[in-house]
């Protein structure tokens, strides 16, 4: 098996509080490759407390023959020390379980030590671990791009209400983002659309696909604004549980006259809309139709 974390070097601290007299981790991290791995041994309590105060370590391995290898993690972690931990223990399924149970990465059974063992574990968890942190920072940078975004990204569940908005929807709408979460879509509607964004609704739902349409909607101070709406479902498990929805001002853009052929659901024909900076496509719903998707204001 191959990790590809050995093409990084990997700096562990080692807590060594084995008895001379145990089968110890340190026996088999000397074997380990000094052009993979940097290795930082601390014994006395003053050493650890800097140890785990430092914020330059890929792993801890912490190997206690006294029986306190969870206290010494539960200090590492109420200091700050965010590295993933590995303990050794005795083979005993209640100890391993309640280490795992605590947030320990991995446990390391004293009677099974060997340097390759080791070298498995601690390349597994150190990919594990710079897996996770890559995507937390994509996650992070695509939140910072939905809040930052001109359009109004939102979702709302099935039944209309919303679960989630950016902050160009509270600067738009003019509404706080608590208030937001309070309202039903169709609060945003103005009342004679209502019936087309609810069919639209329906749509993305049959269809699975996005819908799109121009649509006025109204702020909280009561003015109205034009805009390209389009919503798609998000489905967890194969199911549909939100609608995704995302609105851009029409500031310019035209509606052309020109009708182009029906797609396959018959009523729903594709209009061109054009600007001076782009061409988008959208579907224009024409004949009303009685639709549960509405709410009172």
């Amino acid at each position: 098996m191959r990790f590809r974390s050995k093409k990084l070097m990997i700096t562990i601290l080692l807590v060594d509080h084995a008895t001379e007299n145990s089968r110890s981790v340190r026996e088999s991290l000397a074997v380990l490759r000094k052009n993979n791995f940097r290795l930082d041994r601390v014994r006395s309590y003053r050493e650890i407390l800097k140890g785990f105060r430092s914020r330059s370590y890929d792993v801890c391995l912490i190997d206690s023959g006294f029986g306190n290898g969870l206290k010494l993690f539960s200090q590492a972690r109420g200091i700050g020390f965010t590295a993933p931990i590995l303990l050794v223990t005795a083979n005993d399924a209640g100890e391993v379980l309640e280490a795992m149970r605590n947030g320990v990465a991995d446990c390391l059974l004293r009677d099974e030590l060997d340097s390759s063992s080791i070298e498995r574990a601690i390349c597994s968890t150190v990919e594990q671990a710079r897996g996770i942190a890559l995507r937390v920072e994509r996650e992070c940078r695509y939140l910072s791009l939905l809040d930052n975004s001109e359009a109004v990204i939102y979702t709302h569940d099935l039944e209309g209400r919303f679960t989630s908005i950016n902050s160009a929807g509270e600067r738009i709408f003019g509404y706080s983002q608590q208030e937001l979460l309070r309202l039903h879509i169709s609060q945003l509607v103005q009342p004679g659309q209502r019936r087309l964004v609810g069919k639209m609704i329906e749509r993305t739902l049959d269809a699975q696909v996005q819908m799109a349409d121009t649509i006025e909607l109204v702020t909280k101070e009561g003015n109205n604004l034009k805009v390209a709406m389009r919503v798609h479902p998000i489905y967890k498990e194969g199911k549909p549980v939100e609608i995704q929805g995302l609105v851009t001002i029409l500031n310019g853009i035209r509606p052309s006259a020109a009708r182009e052929p029906q797609d396959l659901f018959g009523d729903a024909h594709l209009r061109r809309a054009d600007s001076a900076t782009e061409t988008q496509f959208i579907y224009s719903f024409d004949s009303p139709v009685n639709h549960p998707f509405q709410a009172n204001t």
